[in-house]
């Protein structure tokens, strides 16, 4: 981290987040994963149809952007074309598409600022290789603030994080407003914890992050998945505690949000909070 980075990061903990302007941040669909049997089913049989409809699906609830995470394998990522072509017959949407399209560069270069490289961590090779590839292509870069071999815990480790990103994308080169820094939102197992928290854990860090990360500058995007807090979670709980978090996250200022969409309480408390904002 450059010395005049690590001094503003300092600065700004000891600050109270302040945002300026609040606006109404980009909903993102996240039901596209090789976690939903219907996903993995379709990619399996090569099923457009069904792809199509759970893309239509998604489409009809208002959401700007679709997520899409075909996970880490090999096989999988080798139906990444047909995927993203499957989706292009239906919506140019904007796509969050999982790290694993790093290595599919024609996709990449023909779908250029249509795609979004999600979820690549802080790890300096990692990174220096995502931004390369972003920057060829014209694509936007999602970071998440981890590193390997580093615990990650509370406010100033995310923000020392975000900094030494923030340096990266500067020796790049790398337009920052085309990039954005995820803080990972992070459940706590522990009922515990989950009593002590009011059903919030780990949300109040990140949200605070969220807020100062536009203190260190202010073109940089911010972004984080609302189910990364429930796991665990029983699924009549998790509408609600989406929505309370949704709320916060919005309050400060943050850019993009992956949900479940196909959760119409979620999508009704979504545009409560919309609506409160206009």
């Amino acid at each position: 981290m450059s010395l005049e980075n690590q001094a503003v990061c300092s600065a700004v903990i000891n600050q109270v987040p302040v945002t300026n302007t609040v606006s109404s941040p980009l909903l993102i669909g996240d039901s596209m994963h090789i976690f939903n049997q219907q996903v993995h089913r379709a990619l399996i049989t090569l099923d457009s149809t069904t792809l199509g409809n759970l893309v239509q699906r998604q489409l009809a609830t208002g959401v700007q952007a679709l997520a899409v995470n075909l996970g880490p394998g090999k096989a999988m990522g080798r139906l990444t074309p047909w995927v993203v072509n499957t989706i292009r017959e239906i919506t140019d949407m904007q796509l969050f598409f999982s790290a694993n399209i790093l290595t599919q560069k024609q996709i990449l270069q023909t779908h250029g600022q249509g795609i979004t490289i999600n979820a690549v961590t802080a790890n300096r090779d990692d990174l220096d290789r995502a931004f390369d590839i972003a920057q060829e292509y014209g694509n936007s870069l999602v970071v998440l603030l981890v590193q390997a071999g580093k615990v990650t815990a509370g406010i100033e480790d995310r923000l020392q994080i975000a900094s030494e990103v923030l340096d990266q994308a500067m020796v790049k080169n790398f337009p920052l407003s085309r990039l954005y820094l995820d803080p990972v939102l992070s459940s706590r197992p522990d009922p515990v914890a989950w009593h002590v928290s009011r059903g919030l854990p780990d949300v109040g860090s990140a949200v605070e992050t969220i807020a100062l990360i536009k203190q260190l500058d202010g073109r940089v995007k911010t972004i984080v998945a609302l189910a990364n807090g429930s796991e665990g979670m029983v699924r009549e709980k998790r509408s609600g505690f989406h929505g309370q978090i949704l709320a916060l996250f919005t309050e400060a200022g943050i850019d993009a949000v992956l949900l479940n969409c196909l959760d119409s309480k979620m999508m009704r408390i979504s545009e409560g909070i919309q609506s409160g904002m206009a």
